[in-house]
């Protein structure tokens, strides 16, 4: 995003370390607003009005990606209650479950006040999953993760954005965490709201790249071999690094602590 926009601001509000900034107060101690928004956070009035997006993900594979995550580094992310981690999956949804377990992405669209790893003490209803599928349906363009670059391709048509090159990082070796078919069994049934919404955002996505192809003239096949002919080229890899250099001589204090904590987590692998 910072890439598509002169200034962008992103958000990432350390709630778990008693940090619950919202993108209205983040803004108002800025001279100048930035011409675009990103925060880790549901989808409240705290938000500024425009177009917005989302990505949403298969639910159990969510939940269980999160969950590997947090067990990764428990102290960083339930730093009270690590612990809880250790626990057997089945125990923790039963005993002390997370807003994380329970429809995680309706909680965002619907403008939840727990959700990710905060203590859970009420579940999304019908009520809540209205909510999301309507913000999907009007102010918010949701794609699924799965098909990653068919989104890119749909916000470059929509807004004008120059080719949106990337390269995957953080992602975990081996996957989510390992989970029972009683887990898995369980975990669907937490999600059951979170699946509803996916099959209505895979619906709305499909119509949107379907009038992609119509206005101009392209097949989605077509499109999609043209974007990763120009992603893995040697000008993407350039302007990927071009972009990250700029990124550390900015924010150098950030960079190094995401250098420091990627070496860490190489670290840990290698030990493993």
């Amino acid at each position: 995003m910072d890439r598509q926009y002169r200034s962008f601001l992103y958000l990432i509000p350390q709630w778990f370390a008693d940090d619950y900034s919202t993108p209205a107060a983040a803004l108002t101690g800025l001279r100048q607003p930035p011409n675009a928004v990103g925060a880790h956070r549901p989808l409240d009035e705290s938000w500024p009005q425009g177009p917005s997006l989302a990505m949403i993900r298969e639910p159990v594979r969510r939940v269980l990606s999160h969950i590997a995550h947090i067990r990764a580094e428990p102290e960083t992310w339930i730093a009270s209650e690590g612990g809880k981690a250790a626990l057997p999956l089945t125990d923790w949804l039963e005993r002390q479950p997370l807003a994380l377990f329970d429809n995680n992405q309706v909680r965002y669209l619907s403008g939840a006040t727990e959700f990710d790893g905060m203590p859970m003490t009420s579940a999304m209803g019908e009520s809540d999953l209205e909510i999301a599928l309507e913000a999907a349906r009007s102010r918010v363009l949701v794609a699924p993760m799965e098909s990653f670059d068919e989104a890119l391709l749909d916000w470059v048509y929509r807004f004008g954005w120059d080719t949106p090159y990337y390269r995957r990082v953080n992602v975990r070796s081996g996957g989510g965490a390992a989970a029972s078919e009683q887990d898995l069994q369980a975990l669907a049934s937490w999600n059951r709201l979170d699946k509803i919404l996916c099959e209505e955002v895979g619906v709305l996505f499909r119509q949107r790249l379907q009038e992609m192809e119509r206005d101009s003239g392209q097949s989605m096949a077509e499109k999609l071999a043209t974007f990763r002919r120009k992603n893995d080229s040697l000008v993407a890899c350039a302007s990927i690094l071009r972009h990250t250099m700029g990124r550390g001589m900015k924010h150098p204090v950030r960079a190094a602590r995401m250098v420091a904590r990627r070496a860490r987590q190489h670290l840990c692998r290698s030990a493993g």
